[in-house]
């Protein structure tokens, strides 16, 4: 089939916007008296499409490729062009790297942020883990005061702009009360580029942070892989929110690893149709506080596994997708529930943990029970329905033996506290703290350990964060 511009018009104003759109995502629409434009190279009889198709002079050049040698795959030397030069380059666009981002560029800073995905949120978006855990304190009085300001606060006051379906009301209909927003994945992503381009971030989507640049202990910059070959970003200071302290263990720089819960989130639709008969047994899958009525989200179980494993990881992605389609199976097989189905899977497995920086000073449980004191608190972690809320120091997120790099998010912490510093909004924080120790450090030209924590906490505070 075939439609012109009249009546695809037509047809979206009558009501027939499914066919209409069929037709054009079908690459079926012509303009009915449309040519292409000079110099395009595409199929004239299929101008709409044919429009955007030019010849292109290549854009890159290939060098020598690895080789064999005694047995042994060599890669030989070679220069690698310098992509862009800026003040603070993040590496990781998830919930740390974004907040990591945002707050060195509100700190004056030039920052580029580089993420492998096509979008920034991380676990949170691309992993669907939709919910904004951990973000209040609880008062002697039992009332709730919201410790993850900021950043994170901003974003989640602005996450309620198109209402309850998107994200659940904000924090000023719940005086004294824990507020922990679910946000929808496609819009939290919108208003990430929309924050992000406020701010003046240059963003480098489907980009792999795979190596750092360093004279000594130092970092001047890192390497990354894209469709472009590898190219380098320098600058004064790194920010790693890899959730997997890459850049740190290219560096050399100390941690622990440790196993993880691994699982793959999935939204099932149409569960507002489900009416099972009176009586029924049947449960709803876990689905977190999501304000649209039509979607539920959850996983089908975890697994322990290696997260740094591409065996591992791979092996998990399979099985993960077999326990979904076995349980939707068995949800449209009950009465009631038929006309359920998977509308979307997480486009990034859900891992927890693997590498844990060594810092400067690491908060396990232990430091907790003996109380924290400190003079250079940067944010807290909220309560997390298991424990109490805790302040967080500059010194968490300062690797030792490392300079001009810091670290943010789910690498922080012990193994018995990964599972705080872990969620949504700790993230949020530590990134937050993380990317304006950066923009600092840069401006005054001295290593983050020799930046002074009263300078950093004055723009903090600046910022609105909670110390």
């Amino acid at each position: 089939m075939r439609i012109d511009r009249k009546k695809f018009i037509g047809n979206m104003l009558s009501g027939g916007a499914a066919v209409a759109a069929g037709a054009a995502l079908g690459d079926e629409f012509a303009a009915a008296d449309g040519t292409l434009p000079p110099g395009s190279c595409g199929d004239p009889d299929n101008v709409w499409f044919g429009k955007h198709i030019f010849p292109l002079e290549p854009t890159m050049a290939d060098g020598p490729s690895c080789f064999l040698k005694d047995g042994r795959v060599i890669e030989p030397a070679k220069e690698i062009p310098v992509f862009r030069k800026t003040d603070v380059v993040v590496v990781g666009g998830g919930p740390a790297g974004f907040a990591a981002a945002i707050g060195a560029a509100r700190a004056g800073a030039k920052v580029a942020l580089v993420e492998r995905y096509g979008s920034l949120g991380g676990l949170f978006t691309n992993g669907m883990v939709l919910i904004m855990l951990s973000t209040s304190r609880r008062e002697e009085s039992g009332r709730w005061t919201l410790v993850t300001r900021g950043v994170c606060e901003e974003f989640m006051e602005r996450s309620c702009k198109y209402g309850k379906a998107f994200c659940n009301p904000p924090a000023s209909t719940l005086p004294g009360q824990m507020w922990q927003p679910t946000v929808d994945p496609e819009w939290a992503k919108v208003l990430m580029d929309e924050m992000a381009a406020e701010a003046g971030v240059e963003l480098f989507f489907h980009s792999w942070g795979v190596d750092v640049i360093q004279e000594g202990g130092a970092v001047k910059g890192v390497v990354f892989e894209s469709k472009e070959g590898r190219q380098a970003v320098l600058a004064s200071q790194v920010v790693d929110c890899t959730g997997d302290a890459d850049m740190l263990f290219k560096a050399g720089g100390g941690y622990s690893q440790v196993t993880s819960p691994i699982s793959t989130v999935f939204r099932w639709a149409n569960m507002d149709t489900i009416n099972p008969p009176k009586g029924s047994s049947a449960m709803l899958p876990r689905r977190g506080n999501e304000g649209n009525p039509d979607a539920h989200w959850g996983h089908c179980g975890m697994e322990t596994g290696n997260a740094l494993s591409v065996r591992d990881l791979s092996r998990l992605e399979v099985e993960m997708r077999r326990r979904n389609w076995e349980q939707v199976l068995e949800m449209r097989s009950t009465p009631g529930w038929e006309n359920v189905y998977t509308s979307n899977s997480a486009s990034q497995i859900g891992v927890r943990q693997s590498r844990l920086v060594d810092a400067e000073f690491v908060i396990g449980r232990e430091e907790i029970r003996k109380g924290l004191d400190f003079d250079d608190v940067v944010g807290w972690c909220g309560h997390d329905h298991s424990h109490a809320a805790f302040p967080v120091c500059y010194r968490q997120i300062l690797p030792k033996k490392i300079d001009n790099l810091l670290c943010a998010g789910r690498c922080l912490g012990k193994g018995d506290t990964i599972d705080t510093f872990r969620l949504i909004c700790p993230c949020f924080v530590t990134g937050h703290a993380a990317g304006v120790a950066a923009a600092l450090s840069a401006r005054k030209g001295v290593a983050p350990r020799a930046l002074s924590p009263k300078v950093l906490k004055d723009e903090l505070l600046r910022q609105k964060a909670y110390l």
